[in-house]
Formats: structure tokens, sequence, C-alpha cells
């Protein structure tokens, strides 16, 4: 069964990339330019295997639409979606906070490295 992952990056450069990227590995690319369509995409009962979120988002951050994903889906009784952050800021504090809901990956990434990261989570 091929993984599904949402992929929430208002650069759509990145979001290209990594849609290609994955689908070359097999996956399947679900992509949200923010943080209010990543979260309809979730609470339209679509289920991801993965979530990779850019810290620095326009309106929510990044954080904020991980927890409230979080929350969702343990109001429903569904197990929890491993995260992968990735940005290409060094905000100690912001990065402190992204570290206790997942993975953080700074920007530019190695694609290899990246990959391995999601194996270890799917």
């Amino acid at each position: 069964m091929e993984k599904s992952i949402l992929v929430i990056d208002d650069d759509r450069m990145v979001t290209y990339a990594l849609t290609h990227l994955l689908a070359k590995e097999g996956y399947s690319a679900t992509t949200s330019q923010d943080g209010d369509e990543a979260l309809d995409e979730v609470f339209r009962q679509e289920r991801f295997d993965l979530i990779i979120c850019d810290l620095r988002l326009p309106g929510i951050n990044g954080i904020e639409v991980v927890k409230r994903i979080k929350q969702h889906l343990k109001s429903r009784n569904e197990s929890d979606v491993p995260v992968i952050f990735i940005t290409g800021y060094t905000d100690t504090d912001l990065h402190i906070k992204a570290q206790e809901l997942g993975r953080v990956v700074y920007k530019p990434f190695d694609n290899k490295d990246l990959l391995e990261s999601i194996s270890e989570y799917i």
C-alpha cells in the first residue's frame, strides 16, 4: 500500500521538488500552501502516514498547524502522525518547540538524508 505524505510549505518550488522526490520513491504526496489548507485536508478525513511541514507559514505557523492536527486525531481516537519540520531559519526557540512534536531538518536539505528520515518514520 502506497504511503501518503502531507507536504505543507508556502514555497511552491519546495512543494514541487518534494512531490517529485516522494513520487520517485513510491510515496503519494498531497501539498498545502498554508496551515488553513492543510487543516482542511486533514479535517476532510484524509489520513496521512507522515507530515512534512515548514515551520514558518503565512497565517498559522507550522507548529500550531501540527498541534491542531494532532488534537484533531486525538479527538477522533486516531493514531498520532509523525512529523518532519523543514526550515531555512535558525530560530532556536521555535526549533525547541518543534522538536517536541517531531524532527527538524534544515533547508537546503540533502535528499538522501530527508528520505532516510522519512523511512525511519514510515
